[in-house]
């Protein structure tokens, strides 16, 4: 299940980017990037902003509303890629009711897999290959410092958790828990966290490759898959439970699919 689902947003992700430049190869749009130093200045606005919203919302659950506004931008980015307006806007408000008020493992994964395809198909798009692949090494040796060293990343999401916010994607370790809610968990207790950016990066990676090739965008994913594969196998046979950094294997097997594209 956990290969299933990381698959699932590198393919929907990757689908919903060739048909996304296709419509605008259609009205003959280019997609504009952003150059390197505004795709540092996005992430430090975004990493501030969370910061604030940790910081500040004891009173106002300030991130509940912020996943809403991700799953709504997110989602209608897929919908409005295969369907027309008015149906992206009817999916798109019925995945959000979908996802408030069933709270199942199962919806939360399929508007996190949605959401996540959307937004990488949207940033990917917007950066060139050059900056996705400096943000996903440095990135990578953030999630190393934050889990290891500071524990910040940990401890930032099991605060989110008490807020009833999950930003990652739930797996547990028998079927028979699928149905259940998702705000009933623990961290490290019968279920798999995979993170949002341990999903995201990869694709961003492979969107950024898609605008001057599709074989290579197809290889950074299926990299991604088998990196994500050594992740669970790691995490299987540690001896402690304690979380490891996903996103430097995924990246490491990323980047090894796309030059492997380039020698075909």
């Amino acid at each position: 299940m956990h290969l299933f689902i990381f698959a699932s947003v590198q393919i929907l992700g990757i689908l919903t980017g060739i048909a996304a430049i296709n419509k605008l190869e259609a009205i003959d749009v280019v997609a504009t990037e952003t150059s390197l130093i505004g795709a540092f200045f996005s992430f430090a606005i975004a990493f501030t902003l969370l910061f604030f919203i940790f910081r500040y919302s004891r009173k106002v659950n300030l991130f509940k509303y912020f996943f809403y506004l991700l799953i709504i931008i997110g989602s209608k980015v897929v919908f409005e890629t295969y369907f027309t307006n008015l149906i992206a806007n009817i999916f798109t408000i019925g995945l959000l009711a979908l996802f408030i008020f069933s709270r199942s493992i199962i919806t939360h994964n399929l508007a996190l897999i949605i959401t996540i395809a959307g937004v990488g198909v949207t940033l990917g798009l917007s950066f060139s290959f050059s900056t996705v692949f400096l943000l996903i090494g440095l990135f990578s040796i953030y999630d190393i410092l934050a889990v290891y060293r500071s524990s910040h990343m940990v401890n930032m999401f099991k605060g989110m958790v008490k807020k009833g916010v999950i930003l990652a994607v739930i797996i547990p370790n028998t079927l028979k828990k699928v149905k259940a809610k998702s705000t009933d968990f623990e961290p490290g207790k019968g279920l798999l966290i995979l993170g949002t950016g341990d999903l995201a990066f990869p694709l961003l990676l492979a969107i950024s490759a898609l605008k001057f090739s599709v074989m290579s965008a197809w290889f950074i994913s299926g990299g991604a898959v088998i990196g994500a594969g050594v992740v669970y196998y790691l995490l299987n046979t540690q001896k402690s439970t304690r979380a490891m950094p996903a996103l430097p294997p995924i990246a490491l097997f990323s980047v090894l699919g796309f030059i492997v594209s380039l020698m075909i």
